[in-house]
């Protein structure tokens, strides 16, 4: 029997919190200033000069800052990733990596930090909505940011559209949980992201 859409999105926040460690997690509280202070920084660097939610260059800096972390190169791993957030400032990947590294190489204060700024950034997304309908959307500020979500949730994208709503755009997701097999269906509102195209290809008229 499929789940209910309330069951399924239940899972989801079980998921996302359930994560980590009891004894690693922050207080109520705490977490939810953090997400709101997380959402209020994305959305101030989607208005700013430097977002390009399209630069390619930060997938470059993640892929060679993977191979280094592989051979246990961890500062170079970290020089590396952090090129990437200058072009990517909160690109959750690259975030996961560099606390990755501190911790492989034993600087627990700095891996901790970087840990809670990237869990801050999915918080962030995670409570901007519910993801049921076009109404409650994820908003995010990156087509990025969607599948990092949907990584770190650990669930499959079997199909991806672009839907028009009431003048937004969202990206509808089928995702599985592979372990329970059940399915559901999840919004992402990308209006920032495709603003910032639009208004790419208008001034280069």
């Amino acid at each position: 029997m499929q789940p209910s859409t309330l069951r399924s999105l239940a899972l989801i926040t079980v998921l996302s919190l359930g994560s980590l460690p009891a004894q690693d997690a922050p207080a109520p509280m705490d977490r939810e200033a953090r997400a709101a202070q997380a959402t209020e920084q994305r959305l101030a660097y989607a208005a700013s000069a430097d977002y390009n939610p399209y630069d390619l260059k930060s997938r470059d800096f993640l892929k060679s800052a993977e191979a280094l972390l592989a051979k246990d190169e961890f500062a170079q791993a970290i020089a590396e990733a952090q090129k990437g957030l200058a072009v990517s400032k909160y690109n959750i990947e690259l975030l996961i990596l560099v606390a990755s590294a501190y911790r492989a190489a034993g600087d627990m204060p700095n891996a901790d930090q970087t840990r809670q700024e990237w869990m801050s950034i999915v918080d962030s997304i995670l409570r901007s909505g519910d993801g049921r309908d076009f109404a409650t959307a994820f908003q995010v500020i990156s087509v990025d940011e969607e599948y990092s979500v949907l990584r770190i949730l650990r669930l499959d994208v079997l199909g991806q559209s672009l839907v028009q709503h009431e003048g937004s755009e969202f990206d509808v997701m089928q995702v599985k949980d592979p372990r329970s097999g059940n399915e559901l269906t999840l919004y992402f509102n990308i209006d920032l992201p495709k603003k910032w195209l639009s208004k790419q290809f208008s001034t280069a008229k």
